[in-house]
């Protein structure tokens, strides 16, 4: 199970800050934390890019700090949505004076139904020192807004570790994801 909160708050028409706090539990002996926030620039609507800091920790989970860079885009076709995240990371793992670089492409597909947002995407995990892939997830989720700043994913992710190269001990291969979506827009309160 992972339970994964999201929050945007708009500084200005081009900035904001985008942050989360996550924590995942295999309800065996793995759970993992994690915070992240970042400055994003809207470029114009449909492109942006994404600047931040990230802490992991837990037990069975190695500490780390990851600094990251994100360009994102999203295009509309008709009735389908397709989005995209290009995210360069630098993992620093504090314990073992280690660091990883590794690049995460996250290409995405919604379409709107009657019963929400329904969404598929894939996310390979591809370390920059050999060029291989360390880990491959694949996202089915449904959407739907509860109000009207706040949506509510509920997701299956499948994730294939191919290597142990990113030192992590947290290997759930099958993970049901709760995801809240929440935009803060002081702009706009009056």
């Amino acid at each position: 199970m992972w339970i994964h909160y999201f929050n945007k708050f708009n500084l200005s028409y081009k900035y904001s800050i985008d942050s989360d706090i996550g924590y995942r539990n295999n309800f065996d002996d793995i759970k993992r934390w994690q915070f992240r926030s970042g400055l994003k620039y809207d470029i114009k609507e449909s492109l942006n890019i994404r600047v931040g800091v990230m802490y992991v920790d837990g037990h069975r989970s190695n500490q780390e700090l990851r600094f990251y860079q994100d360009i994102l885009q999203k295009t509309k076709i008709g009735e389908v949505i397709l989005s995209g995240r290009l995210r360069f990371e630098e993992q620093l793992f504090l314990q073992k004076n280690l660091n990883n670089n590794r690049v995460r492409f996250n290409p995405m597909a919604k379409l709107s139904t009657g019963l929400g947002l329904l969404s598929f995407g894939i996310e390979p995990f591809i370390q920059l020192s050999n060029f291989s892939i360390s880990n491959n997830r694949w996202y089915l989720g449904i959407t739907r807004y509860t109000k009207k700043n706040t949506l509510i994913t509920i997701q299956y992710i499948r994730e294939r570790n191919y290597s142990n190269s990113e030192l992590n001990f947290v290997q759930s291969n099958h993970m049901i994801r709760i995801k809240i979506d929440h935009v803060i827009n002081p702009l706009r309160l009056h």
